[in-house]
């Protein structure tokens, strides 16, 4: 079978670097000195597209590649060349996502590409602006900022536009607009050179496609390449006209994107309904039948599983697994209200269930009216265990979207970007990964008025030493100024990072496929798009709950502890006190177990993030915006929080997600667990919020166990939740793919609004999936 072959050949290529990009790129740079920055990044995306190696693949009927083999990773030297030379020979050895690269490549790198970028990338130039109060911040891991070495990503762009117009006539659009608006005339230059760039890129596929047509013998072979090279011709020059040509235009489009930045959560959005219009055409005029079109999603979810990147050591510790977020979802509402499901949304998700391969990443948009035999499917599909797809409340998050200044009349037609963030496509810009905010680092401030007792010295102000907090009232106050202070870091570190990516790093290409940015004449990062955002996202919400129930508790209100025992404890990790370390952790309630006093005290501090994220401004006249989602940052977090009032030790894993529970301390099954997360106020989370449930696979079997699924997420929904995912899988098997993990090569989970291969995640992400409670369906 073409789809398995496809598969096996792409899995048989483990993770490795590709310099070719890095070398083009900085060739291109080398020979535009003086040019403007924008038309220079055109110019050097043209150079890549036009000089970089191609390949057509046997079986492949949807072509184009992303570095020169599967699964390999271009660099995107531009943005950040410090940590690449200093991490380099660690690559193919380092605990998280190493990356194979032999000795002739990192030659042609130190000696080619690292010299002319020096004191010239993104990170250097942010970092000569940061102040040295954020950079004290940074060091004692109070946030991490996700743009510093890296392009912005994060986006739902607007496919449809160029798969209805082609690229032709939007190059023309902007040729003419030089000579009309010559104030904006950069912008439309640099727009015009990466059209005719993305054409002769997929020129170069036709030309190879009748090459290799000539001299194959099998005949079927023969007339798919032949196809191929139409296709090729037509898009993305033309509008499609066929659901193959749509397909691949899409593909090109993503390809393209990700060639030009290096910006993960380059999300698909809704792609059954954009591209429906073809396929329906296609069967009705018999040019295609379903059998076909499932071979060609077929080709393109393995296609979008070749697509990597490489992070440094801190960014591949919280984006642990490879990930690349591409989020693609199903279902949802029409323009009138109606439900959106169509023949098209079975195909994906039926694709997703036979290829079982991590991206896209899927996801169900969620309504009172959703037809019921696709949840049920989408259901079947979660049962298997491939940790998608995720679900999504359509009424919750089209509050959110009002909340935001959407139009009621665009907000239905929201998508889902990288995890859970909920953006209108091809109209917004939103830095949805402005970086993680540490709750639990803050509150450990709070305790020692500013002190970071891991890095020994004062980095924070003071907000009252023990002695002062004679009531929780007075945590509480403390807590609260450490929290608003780094997060008016934070913004003004992201506004800096933004403003440099603008100058520095713009994305012509991309902004072609954003609303108003054409008209503006400004590119994405420099405000072009109709909506601006940033976010900043919380990680460790439920031990801060959990904390702050056991201070008001076994302090202020028992007086069984006093504070300055509790914070010795911490400053010891609770050393010769495992007795009290086992009364913080089992005699005050846990959030996640539907207890009223310890979820109180989540959704004050959940109000609290989103009331302080609230009152920044971004660079691009738009708003910071709250989000609760950690990916894996909840374990980079681990070395530089200590123990906390909670029962955690120090090295112990802070809370997964964004509002999961603890790992295992929601020990009162799912319904409770719901029932707590149900206390918050989603439509305050515009950045989203993030939901695990893992459930053991004995209790979902049979249409019983359906049922029980279904029965979660309506009831879950209908009472006021975002979004929920599951994990369907034991201990025991997680146990065995560690022991053997060649046997369980395949295996996928769910860590936090991704799915990846478990056997790919260091042992730190592994041990915190297995920690999480197995929740049985009564």
């Amino acid at each position: 079978m073409r789809i398995e072959r496809l598969k096996t050949r792409l899995l048989q290529h483990k993770p490795s670097i590709c310099v070719e990009r890095a070398i083009l790129i900085t060739e291109s740079y080398q020979g535009t000195e003086g040019e403007p920055e924008c038309v220079r990044r055109a110019k050097a995306l043209r150079r890549v597209l036009n000089r970089m190696s191609i390949s057509i693949n046997p079986d492949e009927l949807i072509v184009g590649n992303q570095a020169s083999q599967p699964r390999a990773a271009p660099l995107f030297p531009e943005f950040s060349i410090s940590w690449l030379a200093r991490e380099l020979d660690d690559l193919p050895t380092r605990q998280a996502d190493p990356f194979y690269i032999d000795g002739q490549k990192k030659d042609v790198l130190r000696r080619r590409v690292f010299p002319y970028w020096q004191g010239k990338t993104v990170e250097e130039r942010a970092r000569n602006q940061l102040p040295e109060e954020v950079q004290n911040y940074l060091d004692s891991c109070v946030f991490i900022l996700t743009g510093l070495n890296t392009g912005i990503g994060h986006i739902n762009p607007g496919y449809d536009v160029i798969i209805r117009r082609g690229l032709l006539s939007i190059k023309e659009e902007l040729e003419q607009r030089c000579i009309a608006e010559p104030q904006r005339k950069d912008f439309y230059e640099a727009g015009a050179i990466t059209c005719a760039a993305a054409i002769e890129f997929a020129n170069r596929y036709a030309d190879l496609a009748r090459e290799m047509s000539r001299s194959e013998p099998d005949a079927q072979r023969r007339r798919e390449l032949e196809a191929i090279e139409r296709v090729c011709r037509r898009v993305p020059a033309y509008p499609a006209e066929t659901f193959h040509e749509a397909v691949q235009c899409f593909w090109f489009l993503q390809l393209i994107i990700q060639l030009e930045s290096n910006g993960h959560s380059v999300s698909p959005g809704r792609f059954d309904q954009y591209m429906y219009p073809y396929y329906r055409r296609d069967i009705q005029s018999s040019r295609l039948d379903r059998d076909h079109a499932a071979e060609l999603l077929g080709c393109l979810w393995v296609k979008l599983n070749e697509i990597n990147k490489v992070r440094d050591k801190i960014g591949a510790m919280a984006f642990g697994g490879y990930p690349m977020f591409q989020n693609l979802i199903l279902g949802g509402q029409t323009q009138y209200g109606g439900d959106a499901t169509n023949e098209l949304s079975y195909l994906c998700l039926e694709a997703t269930r036979r290829i079982r391969l991590p991206q896209p990443s899927l996801s169900v948009r969620w309504h009172e009216e959703l037809d019921q035999d696709f949840l049920r499917q989408a259901i079947e599909t979660v049962k298997i265990g491939l940790g998608m797809p995720a679900f999504f409340n359509d009424h919750v998050i089209v509050k959110v979207l009002d909340v935001l200044g959407y139009p009621t009349e665009e907000a239905w037609n929201y998508a889902i970007t990288g995890c859970v963030q909920p953006q209108l496509a091809g109209m917004t810009q939103g830095f949805y990964n402005g970086g993680f905010m540490n709750l639990a680092k803050c509150l450990e401030l709070a305790l020692n008025n500013g002190y970071d007792p891991i890095k020994k010295r004062q980095i924070a102000p003071k907000t009252g030493a023990l002695s002062e907090l004679t009531t929780f009232a007075e945590v509480w106050r403390a807590l609260d100024e450490q929290l608003s202070t780094a997060l008016r870091l934070q913004a003004e570190a992201d506004n800096i990072i933004e403003k440099i990516h603008a100058e520095y790093a713009p994305s012509p290409f991309l902004s072609l496929m954003v609303s108003d940015c054409i008209d503006r004449g400004l590119p994405v990062e420099g405000g072009g798009a109709r909506y601006n955002f940033t976010a900043i996202n919380a990680v460790g919400l439920a031990n801060v709950a959990d904390s702050l129930a056991a201070l008001r508790i076994m302090v202020y209100d028992k007086k069984q502890l006093s504070l300055e025992l509790i914070r010795k404890l911490l400053q010891e990790d609770f050393c010769d006190h495992e007795d009290i370390r086992m009364r913080l952790l089992n005699d005050v309630p846990k959030y996640g177990n539907d207890c009223q006093v310890v979820d109180n005290m989540a959704e004050s501090v959940f109000e609290l993030f989103c009331t302080r994220v609230g009152e920044n401004e971004n660079a691009r006249g738009g708003t910071f915006v709250p989000g609760f989602q950690s990916i894996s940052a909840h374990a980079l977090f681990r070395g530089h929080v200590g123990a906390t009032p909670d029962g955690r030790k120090a090295l112990d894993l802070l809370s997964d997600g964004g509002v999961s529970a603890a790992q295992g301390r929601d020990r009162n099954g799912p319904t409770a667990l719901l029932n707590s997360v149900l206390r918050l106020d989603h439509t305050r989370a515009l950045n989203g919020s993030l939901l695990n449930v893992k459930l053991h696979p004995s209790t979902v079997g049979g249409e019983k166990g359906s049922q029980g699924i279904s029965a979660l997420i309506n009831t879950f929904f209908t009472n006021g939740g975002q979004h929920i995912q599951f994990n369907v899988v034991d201990a025991k098997t997680l146990r065995e793919a560690q022991q053997f993990p060649e046997l369980y090569s395949t295996l996928l989970v769910r860590v936090s609004g991704f799915s990846v291969f478990f056997t790919e995640l260091d042992r730190t992400l592994q041990e915190d999936i297995i920690a999480r409670t197995e929740h049985l369906l009564c």
